[in-house]
């Protein structure tokens, strides 16, 4: 009987549901944006910044020998040293992207990495690393010809982070955490707002009420 009067105490109706979000609404929405907020200056001022720059050379057949040769450690390790970076090849190596289709002469490179300015220079230099050891290098003197290169790299762009994704985001869970702090504070100190649900609880009939009304000053009284 104890269990069965648990159970109907922790019961929770749509109608009990409103009236709690009713009553905390300002609660809940500023949560909500607060925690917008503090997504906001996640998104903006903490989080790194990715950024992207694209070029399209033209390649007279063997693309993916092509790749490989400018995704090679002696270049992009040459590369670092003529621009004097503080970076790993593997780093670079990650952040490029190389495709190609074998029916067209054109072969698409993009370099992403997370410092705004490095990511166009470095791909500029990677280029030229790769036209001069063509040219000039004889252990690579089979790639002679094969590579057209524009005159650079054009810029970049920034590709992330998604501020309105991690606004969204921060949002959504200050608006799920205010909701159930919510819920679970008037779970643990439940109140009655109809007779009918006193009575369904206690399992016993109610012989009558006490009205009470607020006072200005803040006094109630019965």
């Amino acid at each position: 009987m104890q269990d069965q009067i648990y159970e109907q105490e922790n019961e929770i109706s749509l109608v009990d549901l409103f009236l709690m979000i009713k009553k905390y609404f300002l609660f809940l929405v500023a949560f909500t944006l607060l925690g917008g907020a503090i997504a906001s200056i996640y998104a903006f001022g903490i989080s790194p910044k990715t950024y992207q720059a694209d070029v399209q050379i033209m390649v007279a057949g063997q693309h993916q020998a092509v790749k490989d040769f400018i995704i090679s450690d002696a270049v992009i390790l040459e590369a670092i040293d003529n621009l004097d970076l503080n970076m790993s090849v593997s780093s670079i190596q990650e952040g490029l992207t190389i495709t190609f289709n074998t029916a067209s002469k054109f072969m698409d490179i993009s370099l992403k990495l997370d410092q705004r300015n490095y990511t166009r220079n470095i791909l500029n230099e990677i280029l030229n690393v790769a036209a001069d050891y063509s040219d000039n290098n004889t252990l690579y003197a089979s790639y002679k010809g094969l590579m057209t290169y524009p005159t650079g790299v054009s810029g970049e762009y920034r590709v992330g982070p998604n501020y309105f994704l991690i606004i969204f985001i921060g949002m959504l869970l200050g608006g799920i955490v205010s909701l159930g702090y919510v819920f679970i504070k008037e779970m643990m100190f439940p109140k009655y707002h109809t007779k009918e649900a006193l009575e369904k609880s206690l399992d016993c009939d109610c012989l009558g009420l006490i009205p009470s009304y607020d006072q200005k000053g803040g006094h109630k009284n019965a």
